[in-house]
């Protein structure tokens, strides 16, 4: 059954440990979130969005294929991002596949594996270095859940709960994000 998905990446933090938008850390030409955008779009065309908030008037002209939702609130952690986030997309969709900018080795086909987990109701998250985190698809029922995120508890929160369907698939490349400029110099020795 084709599902309506949603997806939205959250970019709206300060990158303060990078010391600069990670967001436009230039790779193969084009800016990191513009290749998380691309990926969004290559399995959920025409419904993607991207929560800005720091650095935002540097990064929102060098990105496009994404709505923009600004997040005023970005200093108050991921919660505030998602809570922003999830109030702005189209709450008559199945699904909600949440992505941060930085999981760079993340690829089309690792979110293809949540998507063909996803039925409808149940919560599809990414299983690496011992525990469940994003990317993540969630239901529609748990959108008010999300919407009630605030400070730095961001969607690790909803997906411990006992209470939901939950399935897990193993991705272990989820586990590298780019932090710092050490992570993103190890990223680039991973690939040579």
């Amino acid at each position: 059954m084709a599902q309506s998905i949603e997806v939205l990446i959250l970019a709206a933090g300060a990158a303060s440990r990078f010391g600069s938008a990670k967001q436009l850390i230039s790779y193969h030409g084009k800016p990191l979130l513009q290749h998380c955008i691309d990926k969004a779009n290559a399995i959920c065309l025409g419904r993607v969005s991207v929560v800005l908030g720091a650095n935002r008037e540097q990064i929102e002209p060098q990105i496009s294929g994404a709505k923009i939702i600004h997040n005023n609130h970005w200093q108050q952690g991921l919660g505030a991002s998602i809570a922003t986030g999830v109030a702005s997309i189209d709450h008559h969709s199945n699904g909600l596949l949440i992505l941060l900018a930085d999981q760079i080795t993340l690829t089309t086909e690792d979110l293809k594996l949540l998507l063909d987990a996803f039925d409808g109701s149940n919560t599809v998250s990414a299983y690496y270095a011992g525990r469940r985190g994003v990317p993540a698809i969630f239901p529609q029922s748990l959108y008010a859940d999300l919407t009630a995120l605030s400070g730095d508890s961001g969607a690790k929160a909803v997906l411990q709960r006992g209470d939901i369907s939950l399935v897990e698939i193993d991705l272990p490349q989820a586990v590298m994000d780019i932090d710092t400029p050490e992570d993103w110099a190890q990223f680039l020795d991973s690939i040579q």
